[in-house]
């Protein structure tokens, strides 16, 4: 079996960022970063989502230096590891779908359970597939025209096979 990604169907994409927001709720919890882990693109006519592709030879997983960005064969994904992060950036160079990126935060410096201070910190945000959510994906739970969806390697074959049928009887 493949890895898992969420796909999205940019004729039902609307633009409207729920996505986004649903993956910044999913994420707003202690000990993580509140942000979304894929972005709605535009062009002038056509939106739709870019969230990472879970590679089966994931580029930013093997420029990783340190093993941040690892696969998960339990989960069929390319997972992270936030504790390893050094914030080089090295996986966001490396994906070819501009999927990954990284952020900076503060987090405490504890001696014992006491506060002594706070340094910077970086993190990877790129899709985890919300594997720790029961509904699945956050972002293809709350899009109001289902343009979004958790697919495998098999399904995804078969949606390709059905876009390309339905693109040859357009223009018959």
């Amino acid at each position: 079996m493949g890895n898992k990604r969420v796909v999205a169907d940019s004729s039902r994409c609307i633009g409207c960022q729920t996505c986004m927001a649903a993956c910044i709720e999913a994420h707003d919890i202690p000990g993580n970063i509140a942000a979304p882990r894929l972005r709605v693109t535009r062009t002038y006519e056509i939106s739709a989502p870019v969230a990472c592709h879970h590679c089966e030879d994931a580029p930013c997983a093997k420029a990783c230096p340190t093993g941040a960005l690892f696969f998960d064969p339990k989960n069929h994904r390319i997972g992270v590891n936030e504790d390893n992060c050094i914030g080089c950036k090295s996986c966001v160079m490396a994906c070819p779908f501009g999927a990954v990126s990284v952020a900076t935060t503060q987090v405490p410096v504890l001696m014992g359970d006491v506060r002594v201070g706070s340094q910077t910190k970086s993190f990877v945000l790129k899709c985890d597939l919300c594997v720790d959510r029961p509904g699945g994906p956050a972002c293809a739970e709350a899009c109001p025209t289902k343009g979004l969806t958790l697919v495998d390697e098999e399904r995804l074959a078969e949606l390709t096979a059905e876009r390309a049928r339905a693109t040859i009887e357009n223009e018959a």
